[in-house]
């Protein structure tokens, strides 16, 4: 699964990155000539590289402050090659403008822009490209985990009562709640240029600021080709994660969230309707989404575990 937002090891490398690039100092790294890369592993007869090998040991090396040499980074390369290959096979494989999105916003983290990243990066002595390929691998493995998830694993009220059990829970603690939400989508279409999204999300705004609700979405969109207007659907504060979550809190009823980019375009979330769930707080919640985080990774280890014994791996 895609590494939580700060873990210990990526956030340790973001600061080390960040030093490097106010510092101007490191290995420089510089592209070697084909002949000097050979393949040194074959995954179901994908190759990874020697180049492979020495770009991702560097990456790692910084990333763990020298705790993690070639071994993790052989290791976790088999692991992406499985990983990619099941992404392909599912077609679930992340777009490069959503790579770009995550090398951004990691870069954000490290206080950098995505240039002055990839110099850092190579200041330390590793191509970007290699970062670039473990964000996508994880990206795409991220997504298929949660498809397989949702498919076979349940988190009962039960577990949740037992988990809970032995903790001390505020009498006045905020209580969760859940919502009946509209998605609104301005398509982009796949392979649409710069300025197509940005005239979609002009049109966002604009939908925003004239919103009267969810009973006039369909009427304000007019039918006007790529405004996507889908059926209201019911979400507990447990589905949603991230800065969405974290919006929707902050929005009555009839409010709606600011556009967000999404495989489809440009959306807008509204909240149709909002509720107290009787007997839920957010510590309940929170053990709830603690639960299923562990599940969800023991499943990708597994997973994961099993693409391997079916693969075909040959060290060379």
């Amino acid at each position: 699964m895609l590494p939580s937002r700060h873990p210990p090891s990526l956030r340790a490398g973001l600061v080390a990155l960040a030093a490097l690039a106010a510092l101007g100092v490191g290995a420089a790294f510089t592209q070697p000539a084909a002949a000097q890369s050979s393949v040194k592993i074959l995954v179901n007869d994908e190759p990874i590289t020697s180049q492979d090998v020495k770009n991702r040991t560097a990456m790692l090396r910084v990333f763990s402050r020298g705790k993690q040499g070639e071994k993790d980074a052989i290791e976790q390369l088999i692991d992406e090659r499985l990983m990619m290959q099941e992404a392909k096979r599912r077609s679930m494989v992340a777009s490069d403008e959503k790579v770009d999105e995550e090398f951004a916003s990691r870069a954000k983290d490290a206080k950098l822009g995505p240039e002055k990243f990839s110099q850092a990066m190579r200041q330390a002595g590793f191509d970007p490209e290699t970062f670039r390929d473990f964000l996508r691998a994880n990206m795409g493995w991220r997504e298929i985990v949660r498809a397989r998830f949702r498919a076979t694993v349940k988190v009962t009220e039960q577990d949740v009562t037992a988990a809970l059990t032995g903790k001390e829970i505020p009498g006045d603690e905020p209580r969760a709640f859940e919502y009946m939400l509209q998605q609104i989508v301005f398509v982009v279409p796949e392979g649409a240029g710069s300025g197509v999204e940005a005239q979609r999300r002009k049109q966002a705004d604009a939908f925003r600021g004239a919103f009267q609700g969810c009973d006039a979405s369909l009427g304000q969109a007019g039918g006007a080709p790529g405004i996507v207007v889908k059926p209201t659907v019911r979400r507990e504060e447990a589905d949603i994660s991230g800065a969405l979550k974290e919006e929707l809190a902050t929005l009555a009823v009839g409010g709606i969230s600011a556009p967000d980019q999404v495989d489809e375009g440009i959306q807008l979330v509204a909240v149709c309707a909002k509720k107290e769930i009787p007997g839920r707080t957010q510590t309940s919640q929170e053990v709830e989404e603690e639960i299923t985080r562990e599940r969800g990774q023991l499943l990708a280890r597994r997973y994961l575990r099993d693409l391997r014994s079916d693969a075909v791996i040959e060290y060379r």
